[in-house]
């Protein structure tokens, strides 16, 4: 873990590969499971910032999380990344897991369906949820 982990660091400081990266994947994602922000009522936009850098996750309405906070923006500070995922902390949460370590998200980017979903480093690698669909590719 620590080995990827210390890899994805690497990779950051690579400028082409994460150009290419933040090209491909930046875009109009809505869930494929939760009506209320999907592609067709309530999508997000997908945009990044290099110096620092952020993701920022943008709502056109607002949008309850799992915490029950209504919101229609998140940024995260990008932490690692290679050239399906992108590892994550939400900007400001140093807080730690139950292990002690910090609370890391992957953002791991999928081809069929097209988008991306979510899981923890810690995570099994086939265990990832909460899937988002890119808007262009979706028929919703």
């Amino acid at each position: 873990m620590r080995a990827l982990f210390a890899l994805c660091l690497i990779m950051l400081g690579a400028p082409a590969l994460t150009q290419t990266l933040f090209d491909a994947v930046s875009g109009q994602y809505g869930s494929a499971s939760d009506p209320a922000t999907s592609c067709a009522v309530n999508p997000h936009e997908l945009d990044f910032e290099a110096a620092p850098p952020h993701l920022d996750l943008t709502w056109q309405s607002l949008k309850v999380g799992p915490s029950g906070t209504a919101r229609t923006h998140e940024r995260y500070d990008i932490e690692g990344m290679d050239d399906t995922a992108i590892i994550l902390r939400e900007e400001g949460d140093y807080r730690p897991n139950t292990d002690g370590q910090g609370r890391f998200w992957v953002m791991q980017f999928t081809q069929t369906p097209a988008g991306y979903c979510w899981r923890r480093p810690d995570w099994p690698q086939v265990r990832c949820e909460d899937q988002q669909l890119r808007c262009e590719a979706s028929t919703s």
